[in-house]
């Protein structure tokens, strides 16, 4: 358990400004209203998620069943206003609890069903950023993603695998949670801006910007792109090199969307690319 207090609560942009480098962040969740926010959190391997009630009585308790068998990896006990609880995302945790997809759901126990987070913790080759946080252009909030969807009720979510050597070309970015069937577009810049609107969702890239080739977020509302990103950039004026930091988000349809504006945007995610 961690008591370190860091004013900022997810991928400060200051220190992105500083590269891809691990980093461990205390990231705070309030207790309040009967619900977690943030609800739903992306971490980095290593970071901690700390509650603080702002009500109760409420717990934090993972689990997806809604009750108390003594098989959950953390459980808080029932607190009122004032208390805090932390749990620490690191290697041994993840190792002694393991998850699918290191996706940690937990609930309330006092209220069950209807009081639900979720955690993914995440070690990839670079960093997520850009979530829709405090609050969207249509005040709905996802802290673990981009703004939220009529598809999921949650936002779109960037996240990526592979590695960052621009000789073996295998970044692969995955995007998830979107609606289906949708025509989307990866964009790609290396300025980064504060939060600004695009649909209903914050695009965090500044100009310039550029477009991959378009796709569709399939069945599922999944969409993958590369490996190959940076060989597909080689014949254009924007290559992707070594030595460079560029930042990926994703535009997509969403006719659904919460306040009409017809189109929506993950998260950001950003990469140091190397040789």
């Amino acid at each position: 358990m961690s008591s370190h207090f860091l004013r900022k609560a997810l991928l400060p942009l200051a220190l992105l400004g500083l590269g891809t480098a691990a980093r461990a962040n205390t990231i705070d969740v309030r207790i309040q209203t009967f619900q977690f926010t943030g609800q739903h959190l992306t971490i980095q391997l290593g970071d901690t998620v700390r509650w603080t009630w702002f009500e109760g009585p409420h717990s934090t308790t993972e689990g997806t069943d809604y009750v108390l068998n003594g098989n959950e990896a953390w459980h808080s006990g029932s607190h009122s206003s004032g208390w805090t609880f932390s749990v620490t995302f690191d290697a041994a945790f993840l190792a002694a609890n393991p998850r699918p997809g290191d996706e940690y759901h937990y609930f309330c126990v006092p209220h069950g069903a209807g009081m639900t987070g979720s955690i993914k913790v995440v070690n990839g080759p670079g960093l997520p950023f850009c979530f829709c946080a405090p609050l969207g252009p249509c005040s709905n909030r996802d802290y673990g993603a981009g703004c939220v969807n009529q598809g999921q009720w949650r936002g779109g979510r960037m996240l990526a695998s592979g590695t960052t050597s621009v000789a073996a070309d295998d970044l692969l970015l995955i995007t998830e949670m979107l609606p289906p069937n949708q025509p989307c577009i990866v964009i790609r810049g290396k300025n980064e801006i504060a939060q600004t609107q695009l649909g209903e969702g914050w695009r965090c890239i500044g100009s310039p910007f550029f477009r991959m080739q378009p796709q569709t977020t399939g069945p599922n509302g999944v969409v993958s792109r590369g490996p190959g990103i940076t060989f597909s950039t080689r014949t254009t004026m924007s290559e992707i090199k070594a030595g460079q930091t560029w930042r990926f988000q994703l535009w997509y349809r969403d006719f659904l969307s919460q306040c009409g504006n017809d189109s929506n945007v993950s998260n950001g995610y950003v990469v140091t690319f190397t040789p």
